[in-house]
Order: structure tokens, then sequence, then C-alpha cells
């Protein structure tokens, strides 16, 4: 009887302290987690040039995609771009992805000119146009009312490919000229829009940023 109580007392020290290392090990775990840095969580190694390199060795490329109103054209011309797009792209078949990222409409340079304008102006009734105007383009940049869609495609490749940067280089010329034949203007992202990019997706702080090398500043009118 000594003995069964025995084992059993054994059994439940040996369960707790079982528990006790596993709830440790959980810990431990999540405090290695906090520890990560955002570089560690975002995969991201190095940013150079048009290209970003990972730390599971994929090079991505980036191109931007210039928005086209399609409400602007008529049945015709959006049939005959959706056979041109369908065309050109029906022979791609290596992998990209497509997304597109909203954010508020940069109008600093309208604001700009309008106070060049204001400025210049020598009539009462231009000047309270002009000055009207500037305040209403104000309101719209802070409360970011009015926003845009930005469009871009990635592509990639392994980094143990042979010369992968020359052949994204090359993959993504290629895409540029499906694009212009469509009459779609594209670019390909260099290193400030890349940091961007991942800033997006990592700070919020940066969504209204057009230049990441700048601070944000606010306007008031007196």
């Amino acid at each position: 009887m000594l003995q069964g109580g025995l084992d059993i007392g054994l059994f439940d020290v040996f369960s707790r302290l079982s528990g006790r290392k596993k709830k440790a090990s959980k810990e431990e775990l999540a405090a290695e987690q906090r520890k990560m840095t955002a570089n560690e969580f975002v995969n991201v190694q190095d940013i150079r040039g048009n290209f970003l390199y990972t730390k599971d060795k994929t090079i991505f490329c980036y191109i931007k995609i210039h928005p086209v109103s399609l409400d602007l054209l008529s049945k015709a011309e959006k049939k005959k771009k959706i056979r041109t797009f369908s065309a050109e792209f029906a022979s791609e078949r290596e992998d990209f992805k497509l997304f597109s990222i909203s954010r508020p409409v940069d109008i600093s340079g309208l604001t700009n000119n309008l106070q060049n304008l204001l400025a210049g102006a020598t009539d009462h009734v231009q000047k309270k146009l002009l000055y009207n105007e500037i305040r209403e383009m104000s309101t719209i940049a802070l409360n970011g009312e009015v926003i845009e869609r930005q469009f871009f495609m990635i592509i990639w490749c392994s980094a143990a490919a042979e010369n992968p940067e020359s052949a994204l280089n090359r993959r993504a010329m290629e895409l540029q000229n499906k694009f212009r034949s469509c009459d779609i203007g594209t670019e390909i992202a260099g290193q400030e829009t890349i940091i961007q990019l991942c800033n997006l997706f990592a700070n919020p702080a940066y969504v209204h940023l057009e230049d990441t090398q700048y601070e944000p500043t606010i306007p008031f009118l007196s």
C-alpha cells in the first residue's frame, strides 16, 4: 500500500514538473518572438537598387503600373484594350503577383502652384478665389478624404539561379513592353519606392509620405 502511494506521489510530482517545464518553454518561446527585430519579422535581408533580397534566398523586383480610367473609354475601346491585354499576356508562363494599395492623393504640387498664383495676383476677386481654393485643397489633404490606388506587379527568382538580377531585369523590361503595347504606363520600382512599400506594410506612420527622407509637415493658413 505504501509502495503504491509512493508511486502515485512520484508520478504526481513528475507530472507537475513536466507541466511547469512545458509552461516555461512556451513562455521562453514567446519572449524570443518578442525579441525579433522588424527586419527578421518581414524576412528582408537587404534592399539594393531595384531589388529586395530576402533571408530565404529569394530576389524580388517590383513594377509600378500607372492606373487607367476605363470610365473614359467607349465600349469599343474597352473591348480592344481587353483583347490586346489578353494577347500580350497569353504567353506569360512564369509566376507573378498583383496587388494594390490605397493612399491619400499627393496634391502638394497643385497647392504650390495655387500659392504662386496667389502671390502674383493683383485682382481682389482673383485673390479671394485662389485663397478659398487653397484652403479647400489643404482641408482635403489634411483629412485624407481623396485617395488613389497604386498598382504593383511582383516578380521574383531564386538567388541561386544564374545571374538572377540580370534575369529579373530582362523579364521586367519584357513585361513593361507588354504593358506599353496595351497603352499602359509602367516603371520599375527603385530602392526608395521599395522601402516605402515595406514601410506601408510595417509602419503605418509612413502611409501618407511620398519621400521617406523628409519629415511630414502640416500646412497652416493665416
